[in-house]
């Protein structure tokens, strides 16, 4: 009877094994079997450090300094933030998806964009190239984007929008700077012939030089809102000749709590009503529109 029991038992094992072989690996074996290779699989997203990317004959070089990506080598340029997470994340979704096969036939790369006018995109881990990609167009559904590798004649469907992550006109953040404006207390404003300063006192701005004046609180509110959050509208060529930004025309300074310290210089305008600028510390050049300029261009008169 023992030895029944024991035979009998050894049976149950044996058959629970096999049911969980059938359910577990086996079963996941037979799903993905005839499945595309990811080939994306093998990229290790935090070894990243470098990424090449070509689109519409404008190659852009990212390189991560620290916690930040640098754009084309540029010692100012860096990729916005919220920019920069949204291509890594994509990233990281496609390498953890499964493909799917679109077409096997280099003739038709065209047709999903897989071709020379797709965004081709080299990932590194120092010189060593991880990946190297192109980006088509997204599904019908706008579910998903084909991709293709650079020396394949397939391509695939994977379930994430890496087209419009990597589908960046402008990777250079255009952000001049941001603050807190309810930490702000004071602004300097320097023109050629006259300087305002104003200053915070419990809650209420007052004008203290070139002496003592009343302003329109509403008004001081709109400058703020321009010194503690300015974006640029475009960046131009990074060359001072024509700028008339060493005229100084208009300097605009937010100081305040935490550190502030918000310099914006002013110089002429490009032809089309949009104005050269750029921050105190740095090289780096900006564009501001006319209503921004103007908002930051002020006389006593104006803030009453």
């Amino acid at each position: 009877m023992k030895n029944k029991n024991l035979i009998l038992g050894i049976a149950l094992i044996v058959l629970i094994a096999l049911a969980y072989a059938y359910q577990g690996p086996f079963q996941k074996w037979k799903d993905n079997l005839g499945k595309p290779k990811n080939f994306l699989a093998k990229v290790d997203i935090d070894k990243i450090n470098k990424i090449e990317i070509k689109n519409n004959e404008k190659e852009t070089v990212l390189e991560k300094k620290e916690e930040k990506w640098n754009v084309n080598k540029t010692k100012d340029f860096y990729v916005n933030k919220l920019t920069m997470d949204d291509a890594l994340e994509s990233l990281k979704k496609a390498v953890n998806s499964d493909l799917e096969l679109a077409s096997d036939n280099k003739d038709k790369k065209s047709d999903f964009r897989v071709d020379d006018y797709g965004i081709k995109v080299k990932l590194y881990q120092d010189e060593a190239v991880l990946s190297n990609f192109i980006i088509g167009k997204m599904t019908s559904d706008y579910l998903g984007t084909y991709v293709t590798e650079q020396a394949s004649d397939k391509t695939y469907v994977v379930k994430t929008n890496l087209f419009s992550a990597f589908n960046q006109q402008e990777w250079r953040d255009s952000t001049i700077f941001t603050s807190d404006k309810e930490k702000i207390n004071m602004l300097r404003m320097q023109y050629p012939n006259t300087q305002l300063v104003i200053e915070k006192h419990e809650d209420e701005w007052k004008g203290i030089k070139p002496y003592e004046f009343l302003v329109n609180q509403e008004k001081i509110v709109a400058i703020l809102d321009l010194m503690s959050d300015l974006v640029a509208v475009e960046i131009p060529e990074q060359k001072f000749e024509g700028t008339k930004l060493d005229k100084h025309f208009i300097i605009v300074q937010a100081k305040g709590d935490d550190n502030i310290d918000n310099v914006i210089m002013i110089g002429g305008d490009n032809g089309e009503e949009l104005y050269y600028a750029k921050r105190a510390d740095s090289d780096n050049i900006y564009l501001i529109t006319k209503e921004q300029r103007d908002e930051l261009d002020k006389r006593i008169g104006d803030l009453k």
